[in-house]
């Protein structure tokens, strides 16, 4: 699919838009809005709109956490548009669409800014004369409450179902003329595993695109799943007895243009240097499992023989490896890593800003990879395989304790994720794993369908 031209300003007035939804994404991977007139876009883009500080201590029910160190009245931002990736949102209503980043009133980036730090961390790499190109696989449920309120699927047929889109063939209509629109880039789209479940592989890009096109692509698909009489759920666990929705994020590394996943002799055909990116990735996991899967139910979709991965090892085409690199073969496709463990609650601006700090700090001190595992981790014999952190609060001992991540966030970042991740942990303590699980059903719908 070819590159989407963005639109500009004119263009869009032209064709008939009339607000722009300038959204970012908070802690908890809730994506917040602040919406102005396109003719008032220009200085949304110079000055931006105010934005209270307090909105780093949302937790994922939407409640402001009363304990959290930014749950105050005082202070403003502001939430500058970035005009580089204005695009359209719904066409025939006249809505558009812009991520924006949050500075200080004096003009100065803010500190604890997500999609601000993943810009820092990427212009630190380019200047290293490295390139990360990353794309998002998303997973989620078609679904209609049943009488008590908990999803059920609304588009019936088997996994990976020919049936299920011939089913569904109005709502996959509907979904990828509107992502065509949309200007958002994709590979493929399928019927997933679970039922009702379906999944959207984007297209590649830096960073900074690549978690802009996940955010605009939940839109959209929210959107048009609503506008078709149903709700979708990106839960990590929408139900306990059914399969959970994942956010695979595949990686591709070069340097000075040079891939680093190929071409060398090491398994899979790893460089030196990609293998001490994996080796330092494989090392920083279950730290970064604290932003990959930021939401207490996340860790109810991390079960071994689940295929997700919930150990810390890498495997070539292991799909229950937390570390999955493709090689490059006879197909002549690049080779590339997915990390598996990712889920829909996680920011993807703060999870691609952490990869990339791991990454470059791999390729100035290479460590040692150990060998591949192949075949289902959970059955190698006992101490083989390491499990990652089991629940919410052993990911965030294990984030607290990464002085790698703590340098490349910032304090003032680290420290609001932690209280973050603290205010989850409460919210949660005491709750059945039924109980989380229908608090969380319609993620990403705070505070769910009531």
């Amino acid at each position: 699919m070819p590159k989407p031209s963005w639109p500009t300003v004119e263009t869009l007035a032209e064709e008939g838009f009339r607000w722009v939804a300038i959204t970012w994404v908070n802690n908890v991977g809730a994506p917040l809005v602040k919406v102005v007139p396109l003719a008032a876009f220009d200085a949304a883009v110079a000055t931006g709109v105010g934005f209270s500080p307090v909105a780093d201590a949302f937790g994922a029910a939407g409640a402001i956490d009363p304990q959290h160190p930014l749950a105050r009245p005082d202070g403003d931002l502001r939430l500058r548009a970035d005009a580089s990736a204005l695009a359209r949102l719904e066409t025939h209503s006249g809505w558009a669409w812009a991520p924006g980043e949050r500075f200080e009133r004096s003009g100065a980036p803010y500190a604890a800014d997500q999609r601000h730090r993943c810009r820092l961390q990427q212009k630190r790499l380019n200047e290293e004369g490295v390139e990360l190109k990353a794309g998002f696989e998303l997973e989620w449920l078609v679904a209609i409450p049943d009488a008590q309120g908990a999803p059920q699927p609304a588009v019936p047929g088997g996994p990976y179902g020919a049936d299920r889109l011939i089913e569904g063939l109005d709502y996959a209509s509907a979904l990828l003329e509107a992502l065509q629109a949309a200007g958002i880039p994709w590979l493929q789209f399928h019927p997933e595993y679970g039922a009702g479940q379906f999944e959207l592989s984007l297209a590649p890009g830096t960073p900074l695109e690549a978690a802009d096109r996940l955010v605009h692509s939940r839109l959209v698909i929210q959107r048009v799943t609503r506008r078709l009489g149903w709700h979708c759920s990106f839960s990590p666990k929408p139900r306990l007895e059914r399969v959970g929705n994942g956010g695979h994020v595949h990686l591709s590394i070069c340097r000075d243009g040079v891939p680093l996943l190929q071409g060398g002799a090491n398994p899979g055909g790893l460089s030196d240097a990609g293998s001490a990116v994996l080796a330092a990735l494989l090392k920083e996991l279950p730290a970064l499992l604290g932003l990959a899967c930021p939401l207490a139910i996340s860790y109810q979709r991390l079960a071994p023989g689940s295929w997700s991965a919930p150990f810390q090892v890498w495997g070539i085409e292991n799909r229950e490896a937390a570390l999955r690199l493709i090689p490059t073969d006879a197909d002549a496709a690049p080779a590339h890593l997915e990390l598996k463990v990712a889920d829909h609650a996680a920011n993807p601006y703060l999870l691609l800003a952490a990869v990339q700090a791991v990454t470059l700090a791999g390729l100035k001190e290479p460590q040692p990879l150990p060998p591949p595992v192949s075949g289902d981790p959970a059955k190698l014999p006992v101490g083989s395989a390491v499990r990652l952190p089991g629940s919410l609060a052993e990911a965030s001992a294990a984030f607290a304790g990464s002085a790698l991540l703590r340098e490349a966030l910032g304090d003032a970042l680290h420290g609001s994720l932690l209280a973050s991740q603290a205010a989850e942990v409460r919210r949660c303590a005491g709750l059945s794993d039924t109980e989380l699980a229908a608090a969380d059903a319609w993620w990403p719908l705070v505070g769910g369908l009531g």
